[in-house]
């Protein structure tokens, strides 16, 4: 799937929760409930929490404007999600690497003024399917 495709997929579960009478809040109660023991079983703790933390630093800093091509997606470099999180900037990819394995977010590295930029969405309903991040 291209970008604009896995924002249409994110914003479709995002329309389904809010009208399913789940209101907004579903992501709270599924990263604590759900997500967090899953990954402290799987991992340990500071792991599950710190995946916790990025998978909803990065729904926060999704970009809400829908004119734009990256519209569901959030792209923060590593050195603002050091700054912004306290998570260690070796640990990022990492944690970034379970929450895809995890079926929360899709990365993708798109065309960035002669580089390239690593863009996360954050899902809103978990998907076991294993993606390919990239």
């Amino acid at each position: 799937m291209d970008a604009k495709e896995w924002a249409d997929k994110a914003l479709q579960q995002k329309a389904a929760l809010l009208n399913g009478g789940r209101g907004y809040a579903p992501i709270p109660h599924d990263m604590y409930r759900g997500l967090l023991p899953e990954l402290k079983e799987k991992y340990d703790g500071q792991t599950a929490r710190d995946c916790v933390l990025l998978y909803g630093y990065m729904h926060a800093f999704a970009n809400g404007q829908s004119a734009n091509a990256a519209y569901m997606w959030a792209f923060p470099n590593v050195t603002q999600i050091v700054a912004d999180t306290g998570i260690h900037k070796d640990r990022v990819k990492k944690l970034v690497d379970i929450l895809v394995s995890e079926g929360v977010m899709v990365t993708q590295r798109i065309p960035w003024y002669g580089h390239t930029k690593k863009m996360y969405l954050p899902l809103y309903e978990r998907d076991r399917t294993k993606w390919a991040s990239e």
